[in-house]
């Protein structure tokens, strides 16, 4: 069965990219990169960086690249969710179908333990996850900064009626987190990220029934991305997210 996904997928893939690049498609479909907010201390110099992290900006100390063979372990603080946006509305918000609270602090937990998982799951890990801040080492600092739900009534209406794919835009759900790395002796900012991704594209998939199983794939993406970037060169190209999906949950 999964075979024929694959092919119908692929088809899409290439109607889409008649006329443009796949990188170019990408680019265009792919989630802007959020507003940053105060936690980010070098917003001024955030960019790009997909020659190197798949993440929407970034900032590296120059510094960083001779120093980071000195490090050990990682400790990974209490995610910050003090820079939390208000929700945006969807279309069950808009037509009182349906009214969700966000389960932050559930998040920002299973956002914390995703990427202590990465490195603790990872084959060849660099840092080892520290139970609290050791010299040597460095601290990831997580804040949650955007958290829309999957508009699961919504996609259920969507898939019942005549041409409601036109809705998506309105029933897609969005994540965007921001990130900093310290020396933990000297307290210096070693490497700055941000990113926001919405829903990925699916055929069929039980994320889209339900409100925050989206925000929590790209959670778990975000924490592979970043263990990745830890343990390889500066050579090595962390690839980005797709924007197609084949995993049902």
């Amino acid at each position: 069965m999964q075979w024929h996904l694959k092919l119908i997928l692929g088809a899409t893939l290439g109607t889409l990219c008649s006329c443009a690049s796949k990188t170019a498609v990408t680019e265009t479909l792919k989630a802007k990169a959020a507003p940053l907010s105060s936690f980010t201390a070098h917003s001024q110099a955030m960019q790009p960086q997909r020659d190197r992290a798949p993440f929407a900006l970034a900032w590296i100390n120059p510094e960083l690249p001779a120093r980071r063979s000195h490090y050990a372990s990682i400790y990974i603080a209490p995610v910050d969710v003090s820079h939390l946006r208000a929700a945006k509305p969807n279309l069950s918000r808009a037509t009182t179908f349906e009214s969700q609270d966000r389960p932050v602090q559930e998040m920002s937990r299973y956002m914390r333990q995703s990427f202590a998982n990465a490195f603790r799951e990872s084959p060849a890990p660099r840092l080892s996850v520290a139970a609290s801040p050791e010299p040597g080492g460095v601290t990831l600092r997580l804040a949650l900064v955007e958290l829309n739900a999957t508009d699961a009534v919504g996609n259920a209406v969507k898939t019942a009626v005549p041409y409601g794919g036109v809705l998506s835009p309105l029933t897609a759900g969005n994540i965007a987190i921001e990130g900093q790395v310290r020396d933990n002796v000297t307290g210096q900012v070693l490497f700055e990220f941000a990113d926001n991704e919405r829903d990925q594209m699916t055929l069929v998939s039980l994320r889209d029934f339900h409100p925050f199983n989206h925000a929590k794939a790209s959670i778990r993406a975000w924490a592979s991305q970043f263990e990745e970037l830890t343990r390889t060169s500066s050579s090595h190209k962390v690839k980005d997210s797709p924007l197609f999906t084949l995993e049902p949950r």
